[in-house]
Order: C-alpha cells, then sequence, then structure tokens
C-alpha cells in the first residue's frame, strides 16, 4: 500500500510533488466532452487526495508554478500521474497524452496504467502559472478506496516502475529469505517428526513472501489500475494468513493444548481480525491493525505461558511485543518496508527456536533408542541364564544342538562357520554368518563381515589411529572390528 513517494533522482536532477492547494473538479458536458468552464455551480474545489474518479467520470483543472529549476534543466521532463484512474491530460491548452481512455461507462472507458507518464516539452512551459487540465475516470474499480489518487508528480521523463522498485528495494531482499524458510520447513513437515510446527513455518513464510510479492509488484511491472483493487486485497489477504500462522505456531509449541482447543482459540483470533479488516478504512488500517491484533495474541499467549514458567516463552513475548511496537511508531512506512524486514526477524527467531526443538527431539529419540537397546540386550542376558537357546548346526550330515551362552564367537569360512566356544573348543560347520546371524539371540553383535561376537565375552575395545578397531575376548582371542560399524559397535557395547 503505497501512497507513492519516487526515488530520488540522479544527481543534478529535481522531482516535484506540484503543489496545487485547490483544485476544481467538475462533471463532463452536457455533451459528455470537456465543461467550457470550471468555475460552474456543479463544480467543486478540492485537493489532489480528495479527488476521486471511482465510479464516475470528471474533469479536474489546476493552476501550477513550475519551479525554475525544472523549467530550465537540460533533462527531459516527465508528469506522472498516480492513481485508480484512465486519464487524459492537458498543459496550458495542448494535450500531452492519454493513459488509457477516459469514459463515460465501462464499455466506453479503456483502464489505464495506476502510474503513467506523460512526456513535458519544456517549451509548453511558462513562466508563473500554467494551467493543467486532467480528464479522469475510473469505470473498472473494484473497490471504492478514500484515497485513489496517490500523487502528480514532475519528474525526469522514465519508466515509474523503476522509482517505485528502488523505493521497495530494501524489502525485496528479505524474499529470498521468506523462499528458503517455505522449501526447508516445507521438506521438514514432510520429512520430520515435528511435522505440524514445521508445516506451520513454511506456511507463515508462503504468507510473508506472498505479500512482500503482492507489496512490490507495483514496482515489478506496470498494471492497469482494476489490478490495484486485487493487490490491495491479497496484501491484507497474505498478512491476515501470516499473523494467523505465527499464532498457530506459539500454540503449538508453548502449550500442550489438544488440537481441537488450539483451533478454537485461532478461530476466536481469525474472527476478530476478519471484525477489524470488515470496520477499519483504508487497506494501510486493515493490514495494520489486524496485523497488530494478531501480535499483540501472541504477545498475551506467550506472557501467560511465561507465568506458568513455560520454557522460552519470555523470549518469544518480547519478539511479538517488539514488532507489534513497531506497526505505530513506523506508521505507514512499516507497511511498505519494514514489515518484511521486521516478518523476517520474528521468522529467524522461530526458525532458530525450531531448530533447537528439533535438535532436542532426535537427541530425545536417541536415548530412548538407547534405552530400548540396553533393555533388549539385559532381557536378552537374562533369557539367556534361565534359558539357553540353542543353535542348529550341521557338520558332516550331522546335526548339534549348541547353546549360545557357551559361543564366544562366530568366523566365517568360506562355506562354513567356525564356532569357538568358551572351553577353548574350536567346530566348523556348513552355513554362511549371514544365515545364522538371524537366529542369533541380541547379546549377539556382527562386528565385521567375517565375524559376530557374543558381547558377553567382550572384555576391551580398542581402536587405533586408522579407525579400525579390535574386541578383546575373555579367552584370550581377539576380534577386528571394520571401520564402517566402529560407533555401532561402541553404542552397542555401551548399552550391553
Amino acid at each position: 500500500m503505497l501512497c507513492l513517494l519516487p526515488a530520488a533522482p540522479a544527481a543534478g536532477q529535481s522531482l516535484s510533488l506540484i503543489d496545487m492547494p485547490v483544485l476544481r473538479v467538475c462533471p463532463p458536458a452536457p455533451d459528455g466532452g470537456r465543461p467550457d468552464r470550471f468555475d460552474g455551480p456543479d463544480c467543486q474545489d478540492t485537493t489532489l487526495f480528495q479527488i476521486d474518479p471511482q465510479f464516475r467520470e470528471i474533469w479536474v483543472e489546476a493552476r501550477i508554478i513550475v519551479p525554475e529549476t525544472d523549467r530550465e534543466a537540460d533533462w527531459p521532463l516527465g508528469l506522472l500521474i498516480s492513481g485508480k484512474a484512465a486519464s487524459e491530460v492537458w498543459l496550458n491548452g495542448e494535450s500531452l497524452g492519454r493513459n488509457g481512455q477516459p469514459g463515460p461507462d465501462r464499455a466506453h472507458e479503456i483502464p489505464g496504467r495506476m502510474d503513467a507518464v506523460f512526456y513535458v516539452p519544456r517549451a509548453r512551459l511558462q513562466p508563473g502559472e500554467n494551467e493543467l487540465v486532467l480528464h479522469l475516470s475510473g469505470m473498472h474499480s473494484h473497490l471504492r478506496l478514500s484515497s485513489p489518487m496517490h500523487g502528480l508528480f514532475l519528474m525526469p521523463y522514465g519508466r515509474p516502475v523503476e522509482r517505485i522498485a528502488a523505493h521497495y528495494g530494501p524489502a525485496l531482499v528479505t524474499f529470498g529469505f521468506f523462499a528458503l524458510g517455505f522449501v526447508f520447513f516445507g521438506v521438514m513437515a514432510w520429512r520430520s517428526a515435528a511435522r505440524e510446527s514445521s508445516a506451520i513455518l513454511a506456511l507463515a513464510s508462503f504468507f510473508a513472501g506472498g505479500q512482500l510479492l503482492w507489496e512490490v509488484s507495483r514496482g515489478l511491472f506496470a498494471y492497469d489500475y482494476p489490478v490495484h483493487d486485487i493487490r490491495l486485497i491479497g496484501i491484507v489477504v497474505f498478512a491476515f494468513g501470516f499473523g494467523l500462522c505465527l499464532n498457530a505456531y506459539v500454540l503449538k509449541t508453548l502449550s500442550d493444548l489438544p488440537a481441537r482447543w488450539r483451533y478454537t482459540i485461532l478461530g476466536g483470533l481469525a474472527a476478530v481480525m476478519l471484525a477489524i479488516v470488515l470496520l477499519v478504512s483504508g487497506f494501510d488500517g486493515k493490514t495494520g491493525f489486524s496485523l497488530l491484533a494478531a501480535l499483540l495474541h501472541g504477545a498475551a499467549w506467550c506472557a501467560y505461558r511465561a507465568w506458568r514458567r513455560t520454557p522460552g516463552a519470555l523470549s518469544h513475548m518480547a519478539v511479538f511485543a517488539g514488532m507489534a511496537l513497531l506497526i505505530p511508531l513506523f506508521g505507514g512506512r512499516f507497511l511498505d518496508i519494514y514489515l518484511y524486514v521486521a516478518s523476517a526477524g520474528i521468522l529467524l527467531f522461530l526458525f532458530y527456536r525450531q531448530a533447537q526443538n528439533l535438535v532436542r527431539a532426535r537427541q530425545d529419540r536417541q536415548i530412548e533408542r538407547e534405552r530400548a537397546q540396553r533393555l533388549e540386550t539385559a532381557l536378552a542376558e537374562a533369557r539367556q541364564r534361565s534359558a539357553p537357546a540353542q543353535l542348529q548346526l550341521v557338520s558332516s550330515g550331522r546335526v548339534d544342538y549348541v547353546p549360545t551362552d557357551t559361543i564366544v564367537q562366530l568366523k566365517g569360512a568360506g562355506d562354513y562357520v567356525e564356532v569357538h566356544h568358551d572351553d577353548g573348543r574350536t567346530a566348523l560347520y556348513n552355513g554362511s554368518l549371514a544365515g545364522l546371524e538371524t537366529e542369533l539371540p541380541a547379546t549377539f553383535l556382527r562386528v565385521h563381515r567375517s565375524h559376530i561376537v557374543n558381547t558377553a565375552f567382550v572384555s576391551a575395545l580398542e581402536r587405533d589411529a586408522s579407525g579400525v578397531g579390535r574386541l578383546m575376548m575373555s579367552n584370550g582371542s581377539d576380534v577386528p572390528v571394520s571401520r564402517r560399524i566402529m560407533p555401532k559397535v561402541r553404542t552397542a557395547l555401551a548399552a550391553a
């Protein structure tokens, strides 16, 4: 939502908001053309920002004084008209051109650009007072805005979108951050355990980036004035979604409320924000106050959770309250530029907190896995002591049933397996380690492609500089440990 203030021109060039204390606005003549005079009973005195061509056709006369520096400078001049209207312009009785085609109804009007520049030959400028006549209509408007005309400037001739883009430049640099957040947390929502909170952050990034694109679209391409109404609606919708996502995140991460209660609270907040959008006049007000309501609600919820001593709630409250204070502090300029920098800042904070939560959750899952593994090993050892498993082994047509609690290790030897017993005996049987591995209890661990050991007989684990390890067994033998599974062996032995 931009009240147009184009970027400063190059050095040595000027930019003047035309000073028109009073303008005369008149309806068309009875034949539909230009009024014969601008002081008739149907004409009204007004100011630039009170001119309203929405859903009607009007003629405007202004007496302007062009600064001497503009009349004598050597760069080409342009007259920028920014507003929701098709327009025709005359300067001192001579036409400067048209933007679209004003008309008495939608059928006869051709919509003009929201921001249009007319070339001004210097020969047409007079010392002292100059007459400027505008023919305007806004029959293709979708909304009725309180201030549809945004500016009338005498400026170096050039494309207005370039000046508007320069105005939005500081905000546009944050788009990459929003896009990255949307992609990263979208993937996290698909792959990680914290699906809901990651999905909320992905949506928040989407809404912040979408609002930014709608905002800066005026500086990215020259659009016809009916698009401006759609742009304003888009900005409000995306700001609405962003505010709800921020609250959805803190409700999810700073409480243990059931989903239905969280959605009920969000529904109440959405109703309040919708009421603000419907009741407040002006789209700056709709966007600013609805977003302010969302931030204050988030700050209040975080304050409540801080009172309940929820970890992290106090820092969340400070971030929400800080962003809420920026809205009245900077006013309309906050919605143009600082909003997106502040949105990037608050999302960066939430991204950091989410990363902390994900790391903590991963650590908790690892601890749970280790506990489960220790429990499984302890149960296996208990079963071994009370009722040792019998391993069926075949050798030369004979079948042996060997108690697993007497086996120290098994070693692969081609199509055979060497079984080493705790009494020093070694026997050779048909089969493979892979086939026997699935039949062994949990106390057995494969530490090498050719070795399986009974962890009950492990005395020590040694590791050399190359990363290869060696298990010292209680019967005096040693077993190599491959570098690839060394971490797994260490974890398993720690849990045993």
